[in-house]
């Protein structure tokens, strides 16, 4: 193992700019957890409103036209306004444009006003941020964010084909063929576990929450607790094992010079050994409640194969993902990877190779459409008649009748009446994405899942990190924790790791900005102390890596952004989970798998370190 010593900070005393560092960092964290949001004045409202009344954005307006006296609406609030002599005008998204505008203070802004703060203030110099994205100990954040993204990419596309929700449907089909309840929730808990093991957490949470609500609501599993938290849980606990599964295990391996195959080896027996005692723990104490694992379901009858929609695509980044995390590792394994041979040498060629195969894909596509299009201009316009006996076969083929309303004249009324009370569209012409999003409309879909919102936030903690560094607290808190070790030993250094970093995911801005900071602790007290023991020191270092991917499932939605992620998906899906629900039904696995992979750690490093 590598370390390299840190560049800055290791000589300065505490003063009043680092006060002030300190204090921004731990505001910017609270905001993280805690977001708010900032009115504008209500003229600067009305201004924005009339400027995008101008400018033509195209806008879906659902005001309905305004119905005569005897269709007029029978709510309260219209019945009010007729009263009164006022027109009667349903909610609609363009009048909601004319109420006040907020500005967000949240993961997406509040890192970025952190540092330009601290830069405003001379806290920190231009130096410093320099650092924060270049990199410096070890670390190089373009090339962590790199291969984030590019694995992203790769896995939201290979999501894109629907061979996750394939296999899922398949899983589904096979285990409940005799309505086995049981068997499907263990089914669906190795499933995620092996994807997860390979795709990691935020793809997974990202296909797998939608499929699960569906799932869920269409077979009359309520509650679905067991079935949304175990996937969670599992998703961010397998994640520990590849280093290109979670950004943390980027920084922890960048930080300390660990290769690929060595990181997976130390964390395959803590990682396997949580997710067999995970499953018990879940199955016959978690969820022990009578119905929360149902003995009997009945699922939608829906063929796996028609939620496969591109198999050759499937086959094709299947097969670019999989040959990447080989390249990797064993790169990585002859150390190949470092210097300016970074790992974005490998990743961005296989995540171009997918993005020309989508763009391709998705020109092929549109040649088709208009050929289409062309053929129907050449054929006459069907009659009523035949337009509904061409509309019937397709209605009934497409229909699942197990969910369907009994009533029939629901499922007519889905089509806008005639001229009563038809919405309309206040378009507006200026679109200056439609290019794009009209022609590759997959590609467009799969850049749109990516979590964007991480490129200012990790840089932003890149650097506000390194402003603690040149300010002095990196030394402090890394003599704290030499102090600390030198009493409490492998044990000691092993468990309060372990406590620091799910503390830490929950209170330090997601799990990765705590395993930036104790990353640096970390790599202060390695270079630095004297006689500091193999134990103790990779013991350290794979209690951080535990616990920053375990610590996803703790206490907060913002101990992780697949967390947030989560949220977001269950609460589009009308699923609504709240705080005191998530800490109860996660604390407790948490804990114990903690406490496991920890011992397993501990363990290794005792076997295979004399001190």
């Amino acid at each position: 193992m590598a370390i390299q010593p840190l560049q800055d900070g290791s000589d300065r005393s505490i003063d009043a700019r680092s006060i002030v560092t300190l204090i921004v960092f731990f505001i910017v964290n609270a905001l993280v957890i805690y977001p708010i949001r900032v009115p504008f004045p209500l003229l600067f409202s009305r201004g924005c409103d009339n400027l995008q009344k101008r400018i033509s954005f195209e806008i879906p307006c659902e005001r309905e036209e305004r119905p005569s006296s005897s269709t007029a609406s029978s709510t309260p609030r219209n019945s009010t306004s007729e009263a009164e002599g006022k027109p009667a005008q349903p909610p609609c998204a363009r009048r909601c444009q004319c109420k006040r505008l907020y500005f967000p203070l949240d993961l997406r802004t509040v890192p970025v006003i952190g540092v330009l703060l601290l830069l405003a203030s001379t806290c920190i110099p231009p130096e410093v941020v320099r650092r924060g994205i270049v990199g410096s100990g070890g670390i190089k954040p373009y090339d962590v964010m790199t291969l984030f993204f590019c694995f992203a990419y790769i896995s939201i596309s290979l999501d894109c084909t629907g061979l996750l929700r394939y296999l899922a449907f398949l899983i589904a089909s096979k285990s409940t063929a005799h309505g086995g309840g049981t068997t499907l929730y263990n089914s669906f808990y190795l499933f995620f576990s092996i994807i997860g093991l390979f795709f990691g957490n935020d793809p997974l949470v990202l296909s797998g929450t939608p499929f699960l609500a569906y799932f869920t609501q269409h077979s009359s599993i309520d509650p679905p607790t067991a079935f949304l938290f175990t996937h969670f849980q599992i998703c961010n606990l397998v994640s520990a094992f590849l280093v290109s599964s979670n950004i943390t295990n980027l920084v922890l391996t960048s930080a300390f010079g660990i290769s690929f195959l060595s990181y997976s080896a130390w964390m395959a027996l803590p990682t396997v050994a949580s997710a067999i005692i995970l499953f018990p723990l879940l199955r016959w104490i978690v969820f022990r409640k009578k119905g929360m694992i149902p003995h009997t379901i009945y699922p939608p009858q829906i063929s796996p194969r028609s939620a496969l929609v591109d198999p050759f695509g499937a086959m094709f980044n299947a097969t670019i993902f999989i040959i990447t995390v080989v390249v990797l590792v064993g790169l990585s394994a002859g150390h190949l990877l470092e210097g300016t041979e970074g790992v974005w040498t490998v990743t961005v060629p296989a995540a171009g190779l997918v993005f020309i195969r989508d763009t391709v894909k998705d020109r092929m596509n549109a040649k088709e459409t208009k050929r289409a299009r062309a053929m129907e201009k050449t054929t006459p316009e069907p009659n009523e008649k035949n337009a509904e006996a061409l509309i019937a076969p397709v209605q009934g083929a497409n229909t699942d009748t197990s969910s369907q309303p009994a009533n029939n004249s629901q499922t007519i009324q889905t089509s806008p009446p005639q001229d009563n009370n038809r919405k309309y569209r206040n378009v507006i012409s200026f679109k200056p994405l439609s290019p794009f999003t009209d022609n590759f409309p997959n590609t467009s879909l799969v850049i749109s899942r990516l979590p964007l919102t991480l490129l200012p936030f990790t840089f932003s903690f890149f650097i506000l990190v390194e402003g603690l560094q040149h300010t002095g607290w990196i030394r402090i808190f890394g003599n704290w924790w030499g102090a600390w070790e030198e009493v409490g030993g492998v044990a000691g250094s092993v468990w309060l790791m372990g406590v620091l970093s799910v503390i830490g995911c929950n209170i330090f801005g997601t799990n990765i900005g705590a395993t930036i900071l104790l990353a640096r602790v970390l790599q202060y007290w390695g270079t630095t102390y004297q006689n500091v023991s193999n134990r103790s020191l990779y013991g350290a270092i794979f209690a951080l890596a535990v616990g920053s991917n375990f610590g996803a499932y703790s206490f907060v939605f913002s101990a992780s952004l697949a967390g947030l992620l989560w949220r977001s998906i269950l609460a589009q899906k009308g699923i609504s989970v709240t705080y005191r629900q998530f800490m109860r039904w996660n604390t407790i696995p948490m804990v114990v798998t903690m406490i496991v992979a920890c011992l397993v750690v501990a363990g290794e490093v005792c076997v295979m370190y004399k001190r």
